[in-house]
């Protein structure tokens, strides 16, 4: 096995402080999991049995970058241009309730595994013995595509292995073994346990996913769509599309949304907790999609929402509406006030009513280009001079 960061084989860097410091270190979870499948995996995890905080700045003295420490749980994350390492202190964890968050102690590598969600993320590479540890049959299911809990309540303990199953299940086209689907199907409900913030995120993982739309579909059939949004309506169709410059998780969550009806979006907000970017960003959107449909439109209003809103809400749009949408989204004018105040005209209350008209005119296809918006705005502040 070999990773290499920043030109410096890791493994081999590794073993070196280990041999030093007399603390036990190993690669674990998806990156062997990945090596082993042949798929890239730029998030690296590193268990050492000892001082996570401590090793990781050894780490850092040799491979730089930058350094993000977790106190609590003795962990730190170093980054180096896409590539995480996360170094964790090895500990046990108990769950005090279904979907707490776990109480920890620290420990070694076998309980460290033994702590984790499917059996094919309990592998671990060895620095030192250079060999992999397989505790828990990681390297069986693994061969047979299987994705398979670690113990019965594992999905009681924590709800969100749900949306993980699926996930990995998806992702690398493995069944679900038949135990672990039933101990599934029987935890569904424990999601509502969940806080929101848990929720968006297992969400937004998925929306990342080449994917989403699978994995969307399968939330729909096992009913976890009714759990957490309760009646409204997700949409999958485009869900996979992807588009440079714009941020796939905004735009894939406007595409799963886009339905949503206005009196819906306050309970988005408070199902996912979204931050201010995503609500606005949806509003945008909801607002934009009824007006395609309304006779009496909103001219001002859609003129001001189309030139401040996200591309994301554009894109989502036009991919889900197609020629429908295209003369409003193509209607964003590039003229400014700043152009009306060099044909002559002072600022004032005129401007707004000014860019509405080229507006409506460049989504009638009257006018389509910037210099035509110009020649447009021209004729009409020559109207307004002479007062027509």
């Amino acid at each position: 096995m070999r990773i290499e960061v920043n030109e410096i084989d890791l493994i081999k860097l590794l073993k070196e402080i280990s041999l030093k410091t007399k603390i036990k270190s190993y690669i674990v979870g998806g990156v062997v999991r990945d090596f082993l499948l042949g798929v890239k995996n730029l998030d690296i995890d590193v268990v050492v049995e000892g001082d996570g905080i401590e090793f990781a700045y050894i780490l850092l003295s040799y491979l730089k970058g930058d350094i993000v420490v977790y106190e609590a749980f003795r962990t730190a994350t170093l980054s180096y241009d896409g590539i995480s390492i996360d170094v964790i202190s090895a500990r046990k964890e108990y769950y005090e309730r279904p979907a707490a968050l776990p109480t920890i102690e620290f420990s070694n590598i076998y309980d460290d595994m033994a702590r984790r969600d499917f059996t094919i993320n309990t592998l671990a590479y060895d620095v030192i013995e250079e060999k992999i540890l397989d505790y828990f049959n990681g390297l069986e299911d693994l061969k047979k595509g299987l994705i398979r809990v670690l113990h019965p309540k594992s999905f009681i303990d924590d709800p969100t292995r749900i949306f993980r199953a699926i996930r990995y299940a998806t992702r690398y086209s493995f069944e679900i073994e038949e135990k672990t689907h039933n101990l599934m199907k029987d935890s569904i409900e424990n999601i509502r346990l969940l806080s929101a913030d848990r929720i968006r995120n297992e969400i937004f993982l998925i929306l990342k996913e080449s994917k989403a739309k699978e994995m969307i579909d399968k939330l729909i059939y096992y009913g976890i769509d009714k759990v957490i949004f309760d009646g409204i309506t997700l949409n999958t169709q485009h869900l996979d599309t992807v588009y440079v410059n714009l941020e796939i998780e905004l735009y894939r969550f406007l595409v799963l949304f886009y339905y949503l009806k206005e009196k819906d979006i306050n309970e988005i907000e408070k199902r996912l907790r979204i931050n201010k970017i995503y609500l606005k960003a949806l509003k945008d959107l909801v607002f934009l999609r009824e007006q395609l449909n309304c006779q009496n439109k909103n001219i001002r209003k859609i003129r001001e929402t189309i030139e401040e809103t996200k591309e994301e809400v554009l894109k989502a749009i036009e991919v889900m509406e197609g020629e429908k949408a295209e003369k409003i989204i193509k209607g964003k004018l590039t003229v400014k006030g700043k152009d009306i105040e060099n044909l002559g005209l002072p600022p004032g209350s005129l401007y707004g009513e000014l860019m509405d008209n080229v507006f409506e005119a460049k989504i009638n296809g009257i006018i389509a280009t910037r210099d035509e918006e110009i020649a447009f705005l021209k004729k009409l502040i020559e109207k307004l001079k002479k007062g027509e």
